[in-house]
């Protein structure tokens, strides 16, 4: 009868423990936020465009944040600019930023009238990137990547 009563001491002193580990490993977190902050057309010809995307990532957490790699798909005003994986690893300190650059390569040779009209109007273009960054190996988050806006055709780095 004793035993059975330390038995049943122990396993309810190895349930609280546990919900008190899980207590410390869920301390409150927010969402990073990944802002588009440059693009650079790095060269063009008739067959593919190559740019360099300058992204940054804010961390408003008191950990840092390692990012393992990711996938994403830009759009320019609609249309899907490319596709593609990046394999970027680095860490965003706690309460940091941190930049990276992807490069990304298309084919807008259906769509380059209708751009470099837009341009040379001085047109604002409208841009989404969407995907998911991994943030490490075994029970990380992954985030999830929605960043849009409007890029204005002054701003843009397209003479090459």
């Amino acid at each position: 009868m004793m035993l059975r009563s330390t038995g049943l001491t122990l396993l309810m002193l190895l349930g609280l423990f546990s919900l008190q580990g899980c207590a410390m490993f869920s301390r409150s977190y927010s969402e990073p936020e990944v802002t588009l902050a440059n693009v650079e057309m790095l060269k063009a010809n008739l067959w593919e465009q190559s740019f360099r995307l300058r992204m940054r990532v804010d961390n408003p957490n008191d950990r840092s944040l390692p990012v393992r790699g990711m996938q994403y798909q830009v759009y320019l005003n609609g249309m899907r600019l490319a596709t593609g994986v990046a394999d970027r690893h680095f860490t965003v300190p706690a309460y940091g930023s941190e930049y990276f650059d992807l490069t990304v390569r298309s084919n807008l040779w259906r769509h380059l009238g209708g751009l470099l009209d837009m341009v040379e109007h001085q047109q604002p273009v409208d841009y989404r990137i969407s995907g998911h960054i991994n943030t490490g190996l075994f029970w990380a988050r992954r985030l999830t990547l929605d960043e849009q806006g409007t890029l204005a055709p002054a701003d843009l780095n397209l003479k090459r």
